[in-house]
């Protein structure tokens, strides 16, 4: 009895700061855009007046998908564009992969209300955000899952084909990788665009604290975005790899303090811990990739729970450097 009251006593002095709020009566309207549809609707028979009239209609998205995602006008040649859009809309492999993403997603009704949701927690934690168009395209297997475009978001279709989808290793996309093309992890990479986007990642001259710190804030921000989410799916883990994270929190933190990586600055030796990988350097096979991540997750976290009267989108925001944000986290995992 007196163990219970104890227990109970500390909870209630460091209560992590409630995920469950109720978004319902926020407004939010979305856009849903299938560029990837209108795009392969065009005459290539009249393909300039056509890329031109889909230019017109979405001038900003337009902009990027050619100059940034395809690289299609990275000339700025006016027949060199039209050539590589020609190449694309016919050629049979990228029409093929068309056909693909339009059998696997029919409509994107499902994934419309998943964004609509966590829009509905952007406009909840941050209420002057402006949020709502989404434009769903095709890369060509180019790596693009979600992109921010001013206020719209973009999501690629083609990285979210299934796992099993064989010409993703014939691009040589890595299994790793691989397993997070399915279509759950929409809704966890738009939240970390839309991250990513208000709080760019800067890892010049910053320790591997500080790093893990700055990955940290961003799985909390998508935690809170997306508050029935489960870990795993948050980090792209399996169950068993998260399972081995937890069992073994306090070896991967006293690795990195013993080997002196903490406030290590050089890339070369942290980044990787970062990152997305099939394992984590140092670390038995059985670790995943991006295992500082993780870490720097359970820190912020344990800094959101032990300063609950603090906003936590105001933590975010703090420019705390790493070893005082260790400090008052109060961070000891055994």
């Amino acid at each position: 009895m007196v163990c219970y009251l104890m227990t109970l006593f500390f909870a209630s002095c460091h209560t992590t700061p409630s995920k469950d709020v109720d978004v319902s009566n926020v407004s939010v309207k979305l856009r849903s855009i299938r560029y990837d549809q209108e795009l392969f609707a065009c005459d290539t028979n009249q393909l300039e007046s056509s890329i031109d009239a889909l230019g017109s209609k979405y001038p900003d998205f337009s902009s990027i998908y050619f100059n940034q995602i395809t690289g299609f006008n990275k000339n700025n040649r006016k027949i060199d564009f039209l050539e590589a859009v020609h190449h694309f809309l016919t050629y049979k492999d990228y029409k093929g992969l068309a056909d693909t993403v339009n059998q696997v997603f029919r409509d994107v009704k499902k994934i419309d209300k998943q964004l609509e949701d966590v829009f509905k927690h952007v406009k909840y934690y941050y209420p002057t955000a402006k949020v709502g168009d989404v434009y769903y395209f095709i890369s060509g297997l180019n790596y693009w899952s979600a992109i921010t475009v001013d206020t719209a978001v973009g999501v690629g279709l083609d990285m979210y084909l299934g796992k099993d989808y064989p010409n993703y290793a014939a691009v040589q996309i890595p299994a790793y990788q691989v397993a997070t093309c399915e279509q759950k992890y929409i809704p966890v990479n738009v939240s970390k665009a839309l991250y990513e986007d208000k709080y760019p990642f800067n890892p010049d001259g910053k320790t591997l604290l500080d790093l893990m710190i700055m990955k940290g804030k961003e799985m909390l921000y998508v935690e809170y975005m997306l508050p029935n989410a489960p870990d795993e799916l948050l980090m792209g883990y399996t169950e068993a790899q998260l399972a081995w994270c937890q069992k073994n929190e306090g070896f991967i933190w006293n690795y990195f303090a013993q080997q002196k990586l903490l406030y290590n600055t050089h890339w070369q030796d942290i980044m990787r811990y970062v990152n997305e990988g099939p394992n984590s350097t140092g670390m038995p096979a059985e670790s995943p990739g991006n295992i500082g991540t993780w870490i720097g997750w359970q820190l912020v976290r344990k800094y959101n729970q032990e300063h609950a009267d603090q906003a936590w989108t105001k933590m975010i925001e703090q420019n705390m450097d790493g070893q005082s944000f260790l400090r008052a986290a109060g961070y000891k995992p055994h």
